[in-house]
């Protein structure tokens, strides 16, 4: 198929770029910068620019594809600074109408959305309303659809585990925000990955699939395995969520907060799924943490 992957320079949009690559389709990747190649895991992969919070800069830009992948994430993510629009709103549910309404103009027959465990339209919390209004849009848009809703997404790029990388090399202390136990199934970015490859391989159309690794753990569990892999031993330490609340507020005064009490927020969140319909469907089955760990970290630990 042709394929534009939106989002497509994103940490998991480059990976799910290579796996329909290597698969054989041809992927334009439509990202606002509309340049990949600087990016390892795109080459061979044409790029385009387009804005998907701006429905004019994304006419034409859809042509003659077959499918559109979602798998945009605003820059500054989990962070929102609503003053400048970067905001799940804006970018997961705004967006994605955007592109579905485009995507409907240019005749594109079929759409997948990469979205997040938890998604849910009536949702009080603002990244699970969004990401389930998207959803709403693309079933009620005509398209064949698949959605796919990832647990806690790890891999070599990813900006929550690797914090915790870069501290336990340093530091004999390794901090955990919150007290409460937070339940998530890891899930390695490659599998996800797949997970789309199949899709497309198989036609698997119409379906909501949930990924997540085999395992429930909370996050000291996927701190010690990380340790293990590293072969560090550290002092684990949990820290009341409200202290980093406290300490990251005044940054929501700058261009662009490392930080801000709502990503701290959306970083402690659980991230519980049911992956029957992906195991028996697509019949894909992620690597436990520790094995994804050791394909990476574990060589230059």
């Amino acid at each position: 198929m042709k394929v534009v992957v939106a989002g497509g320079t994103g940490f998991i949009g480059r990976y799910l770029t290579r796996a329909l690559l290597d698969k054989g389709h041809e992927v334009t990747v439509l990202s606002r910068g509309g340049r990949t190649l600087d990016i390892p895991q795109l080459a061979g992969a044409n790029s385009t620019q387009g804005d998907v919070t701006d429905p004019s800069s994304l006419i034409g830009k859809l042509e003659g594809a077959d499918a559109v992948v979602g798998a945009v994430t605003f820059p500054n993510y989990p962070a929102e600074v609503p003053r400048k629009g970067l905001t799940f709103d804006r970018f997961d549910r705004h967006g994605t109408e955007n592109l579905v309404a485009e995507a409907q103009r240019a005749g594109v027959k079929h759409y997948v959305y990469i979205s997040g465990a938890g998604a849910d339209p009536s949702s009080p919390i603002v990244w699970y309303r969004a990401k389930g209004r998207a959803e709403e849009a693309i079933k009620g848009s005509g398209l064949a659809f698949s959605i796919l809703r990832p647990s806690w997404a790890y891999g070599p790029e990813d900006k929550a585990l690797n914090k915790f990388v870069q501290i336990a090399r340093f530091s004999p202390v390794v901090p955990r925000i919150g007290v409460k136990r937070q339940e998530i199934q890891p899930v390695h970015v490659i599998d996800i990955a797949r997970a789309v490859a199949v899709i497309f391989e198989r036609g698997a159309w119409g379906t909501t699939f949930e990924i997540g690794g085999p395992d429930v753990m909370s996050m000291d569990a996927v701190i010690r395995t990380m340790l293990k892999v590293m072969g560090k031993r550290r002092l684990v330490v949990a820290i009341p969520a409200i202290l980093p609340k406290l300490a990251t507020a005044p940054l929501t005064l700058l261009p662009s907060p490392p930080m801000t009490p709502n990503g701290i927020e959306f970083a402690i969140q659980s991230g519980l799924v049911d992956t029957m319909e992906m195991e028996r469907q697509l019949d894909v089955h992620p690597m436990p943490l520790e094995e994804g760990l050791s394909n990476y970290l574990g060589k230059v630990a």
